[in-house]
């Protein structure tokens, strides 16, 4: 055996103690849950195994959505998804759940694996969010009110355990030139949509905000400097597809400026927004942006390479 390898003993210790649950489901049947599979539900493993639906540890109101996700994903119409489900709790108490998962064969036949994440507590704070006037009224997204509170505590978290993170600024290229063109009203149509859009490519769990004006801004939770051009691309990927299927007045467009933070744990939200901002504001200098709006975004290092 390689170096390289992990023997199969040490990955099988890494899934069963891992801090997320990890199943595996055929048939609506759990063929596998590790123990914190069980520890979210309120159950053992054992007992998680004897269950004669993984739905019944799903809400009533979520399970025909899970179902349908399930045979979409066993018929190959789709090989990986995340979404969030409410679970239930032995206790019968509900839970928020982050559920990544992907189609897998398991002895011949298609099977779905995956795991699952509490996210109740996010969920509660959010919602507290939301009676404190912490959401922009136009898009729905956080404000920079809110941005900033949960950027903070996620920031705190990231010192703490030394985790890497990554702050993206997004701004609608154009809008003077739209308000001024089309009026005002259309001017909030693209910025609506550029929401739509920004909570489109993301993740439910990720901070997406609008700061005021044109400008918005994501904080991708989980993310790093190897996974930053990815969640670029993304972007641009949604922002043509919007383009595409959209006939309007304007054609919408956003450029991007990225932050890090890796080694430098002393940076605070404030300049890490800065810091995305002068990237952004450098690229659209050196491609004329801010005259004019071309249809897709483009990120910070792009113009390194041309």
């Amino acid at each position: 055996m390689t170096d390289d390898l992990i023997p199969a003993e040490t990955y099988r210790l890494l899934v069963e103690e891992s801090l997320v649950g990890v199943y595996m489901i055929q048939d609506e049947r759990l063929l596998y849950a590790n123990r914190r599979l069980g520890e979210l539900f309120g159950y053992s493993r054992e007992e998680m195994l004897q269950l004669p639906s993984v739905l019944d540890v799903i809400a009533k109101s979520h399970q025909e959505t899970v179902r349908e996700t399930m045979r979409r994903r066993l018929d190959g119409e789709i090989n990986e998804i995340e979404y969030t489900v409410r679970g239930v709790r032995k206790d019968g108490n509900l839970i928020y759940l982050d559920v990544r998962s992907v189609r897998a064969q398991h002895r011949g036949r298609p099977a779905v694996i995956g795991t699952m994440v509490d996210i109740t507590a996010q969920k509660q704070f959010e919602e507290a969010l939301r009676t404190l006037a912490l959401v922009d009224e136009l898009t729905g997204l956080y404000n920079r009110r809110g941005f900033v509170t949960l950027a903070e505590r996620q920031l705190s978290l990231a010192r703490r355990k030394r985790l890497p993170l990554v702050l993206i600024a997004a701004d609608v290229d154009g809008l003077k030139g739209i308000n001024d063109q089309f009026g005002h009203a259309v001017g909030d149509q693209a910025l609506v949509a550029a929401a739509s859009v920004l909570r489109q490519t993301y993740r439910e769990a990720d901070i997406v905000a609008r700061l005021g004006g044109d400008e918005f801004t994501v904080f991708p939770l989980e993310a790093s400097a190897d996974s930053t051009p990815l969640l670029i691309s993304r972007l641009d990927t949604n922002i043509r597809a919007y383009n595409e299927r959209h006939q309007r007045e304007f054609t919408l467009s956003l450029s991007t400026g990225v932050a890090l933070l890796e080694g430098e744990l002393s940076k605070d939200v404030q300049q890490l927004l800065a810091e995305a901002d002068s990237q952004l504001y450098q690229q659209k200098r050196e491609r004329g942006r801010l005259q004019r709006a071309p249809a897709l975004s483009v990120p910070f290092w792009a113009g390194a390479h041309e």
